[in-house]
């Protein structure tokens, strides 16, 4: 694809406007296994104690941790201990929404491709929070969740979530229909937790450490004890100005979004896909990137990574935003290639330098 090193960082050089980092972030490139391009922009951290955003910065990763909670249940498909295609209420007789008849339908692979039948986020997840009241979007989940705040104040677990989704009412049966909801990733931590007996936290902590993200945590925080962590910082309440966002903290939710790593840690954890010797078997891999619903010819959603087609190659990819954190990732398999965009700032067009680097590699 390339002559040289130095000809790979020209493009991608040429495709980067340092600009678009409003306050900071990182870009990755992984190829054939290895790091090919490292570069911080901007600052991790404005005012007085500012410091610079680099490749190795802490950072919230929002959604991109869907990857993370999908492939913890795959390793239980491997071991033979889960089936995709069975209802989830085999595994969890307590999940239910307010038409069992219904909700007793949605499979496995359902809950981690969006086609289960809600009607898109819940409000749950984010409203358990120890700071989700400090959030612009706070009256929105709770609005969006319509439940008592009595309820949502009891949750003490993921169990708790998913037994709360009882109150929840479908928009569609399942699988007929491809909505975002974010919140069905804490019940696979769940169910993840039942069927396997162990900690779904615990889990994710050895499979850091198996894939050698070291820089990578659930754990909040050894972040904010890290003297490289990023704060986060919001244009979404003032358009042109850029004010301190809270830092994102959600234990319980960890699994829909409250992840933290680097991009360095994120290219390899990419590059653990794209191995000729994956952390999961080929099939299983596979099988995590088969669309399961497609929104056209081009573009739709797996098992915690949505798909696209890109100048004919396929793509697995995903974001991950919020309130202060605009974050992306991409990877072409076949050709054992791979972008990743942190950032600390919330109108950071992440996506966009994602593919702006992405298209510029492919063409050549």
């Amino acid at each position: 694809m390339f002559s040289s090193l130095v000809n790979i960082v020209k493009v991608i050089e040429e495709h980067l406007n340092p600009q678009e980092f409003l306050v900071g972030g990182a870009v990755v490139v992984v190829k054939d296994g290895q790091l090919i391009y490292e570069r911080g922009f901007g600052n991790a951290e404005l005012g007085s104690t500012k410091k610079a955003f680099t490749p190795d910065t802490m950072v919230c990763v929002m959604s991109i941790a869907k990857s993370f909670t999908a492939a913890s249940l795959l390793t239980l498909v491997e071991e033979g201990l889960l089936d995709l295609n069975v209802p989830l209420v085999n595994y969890l007789p307590y999940f239910q929404t307010t038409d069992r008849r219904e909700s007793d339908l949605i499979t496995v692979k359902q809950l981690l491709s969006h086609t289960a039948g809600f009607g898109g986020d819940l409000g749950i997840g984010d409203l358990v929070a120890p700071n989700a009241a400090d959030f612009a979007f706070y009256d929105q989940w709770i609005q969006m969740a319509g439940m008592p705040e009595s309820l949502i104040s009891k949750v003490r677990s993921r169990e708790d979530i998913t037994r709360l989704i009882r109150e929840i009412a479908l928009a569609d049966s399942p699988g007929h229909s491809w909505n975002y909801c974010t919140d069905l990733f804490i019940v696979a931590a769940d169910l993840f937790e039942k069927v396997s007996g162990q900690s779904w936290d615990d889990y994710m902590i050895k499979m850091f450490n198996r894939l050698n993200l070291n820089r990578t945590t659930i754990n909040a925080e050894d972040v904010q004890k890290d003297e490289n962590h990023a704060k986060y910082y919001s244009s979404m309440t003032e358009e042109n100005a850029i004010l301190l966002s809270p830092f994102p903290v959600n234990r319980i939710a960890a699994p829909m979004g409250f992840l933290y790593s680097t991009a360095k840690d994120l290219g390899k954890y990419l590059n653990h896909y794209m191995s000729d010797h994956p952390f999961l078997s080929s099939v299983l891999i596979e099988k995590m990137f088969e669309p399961v619903w497609e929104f056209d010819p081009y573009e739709g959603y797996a098992l915690g990574w949505g798909t696209s087609i890109e100048m004919g190659y396929n793509v697995i990819e995903h974001g991950g935003s919020s309130q202060g954190v605009n974050a992306y990732l991409c990877m072409v398999p076949s050709e054992k290639l791979g972008v990743i965009v942190l950032s600390n700032h919330d109108r950071t067009p992440a996506k966009h330098i994602c593919y702006g680097i992405l298209r510029a590699l492919l063409a050549k």
